[in-house]
């Protein structure tokens, strides 16, 4: 949520993407800061013994002692950037508004942009144009999914690159998915040279907005705005709509090391599958602001952050939860853990460190709240 709310999406009126001059935004390199770790933050990972943070206006930052020091890394965009993936150590992505998806090959010190909104619209016309000729549907008829597609397709292109992308995953295959706002998703096999519109695809008639991509073994799920949950059983097989247990936006997805998925979002809603193919069970929290980002640490205690600066944590695999007591507090977006264990926090005053242990000491003994099993869904079977 916090990353859409950052996008500042707005129309903007155009007859091609091709007439179109790219948005300064996406030509103009992140100024430099003079405190960039106290920023707003939207993300930040691991690459190797490397932290990697990203943020408002293209800024990217990188510490090699655990969080101490950061240094500002060279980006050629200045539009919010709002996920972080890294391969290994050295190869690493980046998305954000207006389409932007930048790529690494250095462990984060410097980017290029490989992709933007106005060459997502352009395709996305094409690959829809392509499947409405191919089938040539009525075009009298309002309600023909094809129709739809190639509407939704020209309006992309009119309106131009104000769009942005809110996660992406790095495929067994070697490939890059990227999704966001109205239902975009995209892809590529060789690096970010050429990419593939999605939406066609992607059982989502509605354009609800993808807040994330959650992974388990083999299955693949995409949720988002309303409680949206699309899945896939194999790598490269179709992704099918599924019951959400939800209905309010999810937000966010984590998977832990046993093979628990859970799925969490607006009033501090978590929904917990155990395994591949399982019921979805509501778990109740002691929160009800939104729960934006999750880790495991490595005691294998599951924490889950919110908008309102709260974390919860578990310690049965997220069949219940306690709320840690801070005395720092602001909306957190993402999270992770440091090469010598200190707990990494991101969000909109900038960075958070924490010592792991004081959010797993906490816990034991502490009042939680438990799983509701009578509150299930069923989910496919692989």
């Amino acid at each position: 949520m916090l990353a859409a709310c950052a996008a500042g999406w707005c129309g903007a009126s155009s007859a091609t993407a091709a007439a179109k001059a790219l948005p300064a935004a996406l030509q103009r390199p992140a100024l430099k800061v003079a405190r960039p770790e106290q920023a707003n933050l939207m993300a930040v990972v691991r690459a190797g013994n490397r932290l990697v943070a990203a943020g408002e206006r293209g800024l990217i930052i990188y510490s090699d002692d655990s969080g101490h020091h950061w240094t500002q890394a060279q980006v050629p965009v200045s539009v919010t950037l709002t996920a972080l993936r890294f391969v290994n150590e050295r190869d690493g992505w980046a998305v954000g508004n207006m389409g932007a998806i930048l790529r690494s090959t250095d462990g984060g010190t410097s980017w290029k942009r490989v992709f933007d909104g106005q060459q997502a619209a352009a395709l996305a016309e094409q690959a829809a144009q392509a499947a409405w000729d191919a089938a040539k549907p009525d075009p009298n008829d309002a309600e023909h999914p094809l129709n739809l597609l190639l509407e939704d397709a020209h309006r992309l292109v009119d309106e131009g690159a104000d769009k942005p992308f809110l996660d992406l995953r790095l495929q067994v295959d070697g490939s890059v998915l990227a999704v966001g706002a109205y239902g975009l998703a995209y892809s590529s096999a060789d690096d970010g040279k050429t990419w593939q519109a999605l939406m066609k695809n992607l059982p989502n008639p509605n354009g609800a907005t993808y807040y994330g991509i959650a992974e388990r073994q083999q299955e693949q799920y995409l949720f988002g705005e309303q409680g949206v949950l699309l899945r896939t059983a194999t790598p490269g097989a179709a992704f099918a709509a599924q019951t959400s247990p939800a209905s309010g936006s999810l937000f966010g997805g984590l998977t832990t090391r046993q093979g628990t998925l859970m799925l969490y979002g607006l009033r501090g809603k978590v929904y917990r599958s155990g395994e591949a193919g399982a019921d979805w069970t509501e778990v109740q929290t002691p929160v009800d602001a939104s729960l934006i980002t999750g880790l495991q640490l490595p005691d294998n205690t599951v924490l889950l952050l919110g908008s309102a600066g709260q974390i919860v944590a578990s310690k049965d695999q997220g069949q219940s939860f306690t709320a840690l007591p801070l005395k720092t507090r602001f909306p957190f977006t993402g999270a992770t853990v440091a090469p010598n264990g200190t707990l990494i926090i991101t969000g909109t005053r900038g960075l958070l460190r924490l010592p792991a242990t004081s959010a797993t000491a906490t816990t034991d003994g502490a009042p939680s709240s438990r799983a509701t099993p009578a509150l299930t869904s069923k989910a496919a079977k692989p």
